[in-house]
């Protein structure tokens, strides 16, 4: 339907970036991220590896109330999202709706060179799906 062609990355929320860095990274085989970045829009600070083309995200909220903060403080520290690589989300966003997936956003967000879109977690069994081109 959406031809997803992988999962793109796994967002694992934490409350200390450092903290989970020095239990992640030698877990992972890796010294460092293989990127590292902060996204205002989201108020998060991120620390990337990949694991085989998948990419791996630690997630720190920079801003109390954001999406990250809040879903610590429901849910604790853990797995807050999955994202899936389609070849063009604002046709992904379509045929969704067409279908009947209840979506977050109207129009995509932004980041970087690609548009991603995330669907409405209630809808998806408790998880955060993000589209992702």
């Amino acid at each position: 339907m959406l031809g997803i062609e992988k999962i793109d990355h796994i967002c694992i929320a934490v409350k200390d970036l450092e903290s989970a860095r020095k239990v992640w990274e030698p877990f992972l085989g890796k010294s460092a991220p293989d990127h590292a970045y902060r996204h205002d829009p989201e108020a998060i600070d991120v620390a990337r590896y990949y694991v085989g083309e998948v990419g791996y995200e630690l997630m720190a909220s920079t801003r109390e109330g954001s999406d990250v903060d809040r879903f610590i403080k429901k849910r604790g520290e853990g797995v807050m999202l999955l994202s899936f690589k389609v070849p063009d989300t604002v046709e992904a966003m379509g045929k969704l709706r067409e279908a009947g997936f209840q979506l977050l956003d109207k129009t995509p967000r932004i980041w970087e060179k690609s548009r991603y879109a995330f669907l409405n977690p209630a809808f998806m069994n408790g998880v955060l799906v993000e589209v992702i081109d």
